[in-house]
């Protein structure tokens, strides 16, 4: 009775998505959440207790671990290819542009003409999302770290295949670390729980830095683990090694990662005076090396040691995204915080957060190892509150990423302790773990046409400036779905370029800008939402004009 029932739950929950997702109804995840928590729990539970106690082998029955990987690469490397023709996030654009800017020998690119010594100052035509410019040089805000690595995409046209390489990479870190504390089952447990969970495969498509720093992250921890259990320095010098590399990619979620795993090192050998001291050492070295690589990025980019781009770009002297001002943390919260716990849910596996809250009261043999994995994502989570500028919620808060295999290793641990109290049967688990497998796969086929949906006016619009022959200035223009300064398509070497790209904020100055520019033609781009294609509409400069710039 209780499995047919799970059956009816699970092709309605998969109706109810499907309908929900192209209607584009707005509340269709509490209602998804709703019939997850009031219907679908309770009978699973009610399955789960009617095998209670059982004969047969309470082991999980699960799939090869590179039968899992190999079956999720199928799905995120080509959806990442497809993701990167468009825009998911205006990050995406100014990554790519610095990435960009590298491969061609230099740390800057030339300044747009037309840039003013006060960045908050630049004219709306030459100001892209994310991007400084100013009379001396002009690059995109964000840390060397990903924009490096993103650079041998590049260098063999292919980075939207970077992401998804790293993702794969951290899949296997994933298995390693729950091996390493609890058994290959759960390892590869936690690997299913990831791959199936919508929030891990898009953050794990595209051209964002959270697939380096995540498995900057994992690697930090599995060293951090090795390290406690065999007493050897040299993987505190690995953790350390890559939390440094990781302040690099994205400071702020380092530094968190940081400080719980420098505190978890130092707690766990503080009975070891000399060893606990010696861990310190290095990670006072290591620490001084990233900080340094932070300071000198600031003072080549900003002039300051002490002031960052994001500082910069502000024209501020601290970054604005973070405040510790309690009425604007409270604000951030009141905006964001609903959304981002709904997506949260919503994002992962089914009951994945309730399993993992189940091992750290359940857990006996390993409480140290579960409470510090449970610090790594708290601390994120906590971290990220000081960040009310805005939030990164798509299918989950993007900015707890880094921290999100510490939930799908106590979870998977959760998974194994409930079916050995219980004395569950492996069919019984196998049962239910099918049957929430079936509405996460109709959950990443809506993540797909998500995606799709969004990248969209982006895609056509690339491909329409691309495929034409368009030359001189290209005017970016807003429209429903289409961000103009989102979306940077410039060359590094802009001058030397056929098409040089601007926003289209006024459009009676295009003739001045384009005489700016010394361009015979000018184009406007935009994308029509009715037609669901690119629109080009083109003009010969006539810089004689009145008004028009020589």
């Amino acid at each position: 009775m209780w499995l047919a029932l799970l059956v009816v739950l699970a092709l309605l929950y998969s109706a109810l998505l499907w309908a929900g997702a192209l209607s584009s109804y707005h509340h269709l995840y509490v209602l998804l959440l709703a019939l997850h928590y009031v219907l679908i729990l309770p009978a699973v539970f009610g399955f789960l207790r009617s095998k209670r106690g059982t004969s047969g082998s309470t082991a999980l029955s699960l799939p090869r671990l590179v039968l899992v990987i190999s079956l999720f690469a199928l799905v995120a490397v080509p959806l990442s290819w497809f993701s990167t023709r468009g825009l998911l996030n205006p990050d995406e654009s100014g990554y790519s542009f610095l990435s960009r800017i590298y491969l061609s020998g230099h740390l800057k690119a030339a300044p747009l003409i037309g840039a003013t010594p006060s960045v908050p100052d630049t004219p709306r035509e030459l100001y892209f999302e994310g991007h400084v410019l100013r009379p001396d040089a002009w690059f995109p805000k964000f840390p060397p770290g990903w924009p490096l690595v993103l650079t041998a995409g590049y260098a063999i046209s292919l980075p939207w295949l970077v992401a998804p390489l790293l993702s794969l990479v951290s899949l296997l870190v994933l298995a390693a670390i729950g091996r390493q504390l609890f058994s290959a089952e759960t390892g590869v447990a936690a690997v299913l729980l990831a791959v199936l969970s919508s929030f891990y495969l898009i953050n794990s498509i595209g051209m964002m830095s959270h697939t380096l720093c995540a498995l900057l992250s994992e690697v930090a921890c599995l060293c951090l683990f090795r390290g406690l259990t065999t007493g050897r320095l040299s993987f505190f010098a690995g953790t350390f090694a890559c939390l440094g590399f990781a302040l690099q990619v994205r400071p702020y979620t380092a530094f968190v990662l940081a400080t719980v795993m420098t505190v978890a090192a130092l707690w766990e050998t503080r009975s070891n005076s000399r060893f606990c001291s010696q861990v310190l050492g290095i990670g006072v070295l290591f620490g001084t090396l990233a900080l340094a690589g932070v300071l000198l990025y600031n003072r080549l980019y900003t002039g300051h040691w002490l002031v960052s781009p994001y500082a910069l770009a502000a024209g501020a002297q601290a970054p604005p995204e973070l405040s510790f001002n309690p009425v604007r943390i409270w604000g951030g919260i009141a905006e964001y915080g609903r959304q981002t716990f709904e997506m949260s849910l919503i994002g992962l596996f089914p009951f994945t957060y309730l399993l993992a809250g189940y091992t750290l009261v359940a857990e006996r043999e390993r409480r140290h190892e579960v409470w510090i994995l449970a610090a790594i994502y708290l601390g994120l989570y906590a971290a990220y509150l000081a960040h009310p500028e805005g939030s990164g919620v798509f299918f989950g808060e993007r900015f707890h990423f880094e921290g999100i295999f510490a939930v799908f290793l106590l979870a998977a641990r959760g998974l194994a302790l409930l079916a050995q109290r219980w004395n569950l049967p492996r069919s019984a688990l196998a049962s239910v773990l099918g049957l929430l497998a079936i509405l996460q796969v109709s959950q990443q086929a809506v993540t797909a046409l998500t995606v799709a949906r969004q990248g969209e006016p982006y895609r056509k619009v690339r491909a329409a400036v691309s495929q034409r022959p368009v030359s001189g200035v290209v005017f970016l223009r807003d429209s429903p779905g289409f961000v103009a300064k989102h979306f940077n398509l410039n060359q590094a070497d802009w001058a030397h370029a056929p098409r040089i790209f601007l926003v289209d904020f006024e459009p009676d100055r295009r003739n001045e800008w384009a005489c700016r520019y010394h361009a015979s033609n000018w184009t406007v781009a935009e994308y029509d939402p009715v037609t669901r294609s690119a629109v080009l509409q083109g003009s010969t400069t006539s810089c004689g004009a009145p008004g028009a710039e020589p």
